[in-house]
């Protein structure tokens, strides 16, 4: 389920804090501030750029912390000063899947940082769950791992992006495409609105059938309509997708180098 407490930006900063404020405290619990002080650590190891740290808030914390013990994630203690926490073994599990589940929204950074945290603590989560009670179940075992599974994670995420290259390769392409035959239309005197049909057939965008070309054409200045066309396509081509696609082929060989290689076959 799609917890409702942190936002999607501060979700897996929060959860990996309160996995580690669970790692770093005695019996007696964490607190509040430890979740918080991590969450921010972490944040900072991911270079927030994005000023997700400045959002983080207590109140979020402390729903975060409510909430698991809410669904008996956690068991809360009434300390004298304030109280404290101390997650089950399913709340570790929770919190694990909680960080891992990887979003369309979710940043370069964020994955980063998940594979980074997973990496270093992933068999200290597991001692931890391990230790959360006498008997440990196979199919428990089984779900944990694949749940640290970082190359799994890294495959996953590189699938992701090799799509989204691929998305982008095509709607640069078809940017170009409507340019050019925007002009040669204009060149062989085709009236515009025959031309606007042509494109709206061979190159549709992505919102054509929530508003049709023609119908967005239609709702612009006439002086503005043939250069959103023939110029306009090409400033946002080349002004924000083909930028983008740089960084996406960058950030491919980025998780390619990540991912470790495989056993050689005899």
């Amino acid at each position: 389920m799609r917890y409702p407490t942190a936002s999607a930006q501060l979700q897996i900063f929060v959860s990996a804090a309160t996995l580690a404020a669970h790692a770093s405290s005695d019996d007696s619990g964490f607190r509040q501030r430890d979740v918080r002080f991590f969450a921010e650590l972490f944040l900072n190891w991911a270079e927030d750029i994005g000023g997700a740290s400045q959002a983080l808030q207590n109140t979020q914390v402390l729903r975060h912390l409510e909430g698991l013990v809410k669904e008996g994630y956690s068991r809360k203690v009434r300390g004298k000063s304030a109280p404290t926490y101390r997650l089950t073994r399913l709340g570790l599990l929770e919190e694990a899947s909680r960080l891992t589940r990887i979003r369309e929204s979710t940043s370069a950074s964020q994955f980063l940082f998940v594979v980074s945290f997973l990496r270093s603590y992933g068999e200290r989560i597991e001692r931890l769950v391990e230790r959360e009670g006498k008997q440990f179940p196979l199919s428990l075992k089984l779900e944990l791992k694949a749940l640290l599974d970082t190359e799994a994670l890294l495959s996953g995420e590189l699938q992701r992006v090799i799509r989204a290259i691929s998305r982008l390769e095509r709607r640069i392409a078809d940017s170009e495409e409507t340019s050019a035959l925007c002009r040669r239309r204009a060149a062989a005197g085709v009236p515009f609105g025959q031309v606007v049909e042509e494109v709206e057939e061979r190159y549709p965008y992505e919102l054509n059938t929530q508003r049709p070309l023609s119908e967005l054409i239609s709702g612009i200045a006439p002086d503005q309509r043939r250069w959103e066309l023939e110029e306009g396509t090409l400033v946002r081509s080349r002004n924000i997708w083909v930028p983008q696609l740089a960084l996406l082929k960058e950030y491919r060989l980025q998780l390619q180098g990540l991912i470790k290689p495989g056993p050689k076959s005899s």
